[in-house]
């Protein structure tokens, strides 16, 4: 960039693209998937941000579209410096017919979650591809009858070696690595 001359927030939130990851780093052991979570991004974003010299306010609304209501979040990029040019993107989630376990205003939370999620994916070019909704669609890898192999939680991250399927059974039982464990062979 030439001296002086003062990036637009279409090149600071390209430049925020180019940089920001946010793994899949969390398992819905129920639906067997990993997944990013809304918070997972906010907390990539930050330094990047801040480098780049934007920040980001999200704000919600909700939206009926034919016979249904949808929580629109939109993510609204601007310069901390007060230098002019803004940027929106527009994210939308709806909720459920109904969601067993959750009272309303948690199902209402929920697709608010949502909406913010695609909407910062959507601002900063977040593959989509490896976001939490998309099933692999890989058949889970058995651990072989006999023979060493490693598995991972896929929760916490940590991962063991072990000396036969028995062995990896019976931990499975009572593994203490995390709250929710979900193990994985690799």
């Amino acid at each position: 960039m030439a001296e002086g001359k003062h990036m637009t927030i279409e090149e600071a939130v390209a430049k925020v693209q180019l940089s920001v990851v946010v793994p899949k780093a969390r398992y819905n052991a129920h639906g067997k998937f990993n997944y990013r979570s809304m918070e997972d991004i906010v907390a990539a974003l930050k330094e990047p941000c801040k480098e780049a010299g934007i920040a980001y306010t999200m704000n919600d609304s909700i939206e009926q579209v034919g016979e249904r209501y949808y929580v629109k979040s939109t993510c609204r990029l601007f310069f901390v410096d007060g230098e002019d040019g803004t940027l929106e993107v527009c994210g939308y989630a709806h909720e459920p017919d109904q969601q067993t376990g959750m009272n309303m205003a948690q199902v209402t939370g929920s697709a608010s979650s949502y909406a913010r999620k695609y909407a910062l994916c959507g601002a900063f070019a977040i593959d989509g591809t490896s976001d939490p909704d998309s099933l692999s669609g890989k058949p889970e890898k058995e651990p072989p009858e006999f023979g060493q192999f490693i598995a991972k939680c896929r929760s916490c991250g940590t991962s063991y070696q072990f000396e036969s399927r028995q062995q990896y059974e019976q931990f499975k039982a009572n593994p203490g690595c995390c709250p929710s464990p979900a193990w994985q062979v690799v």
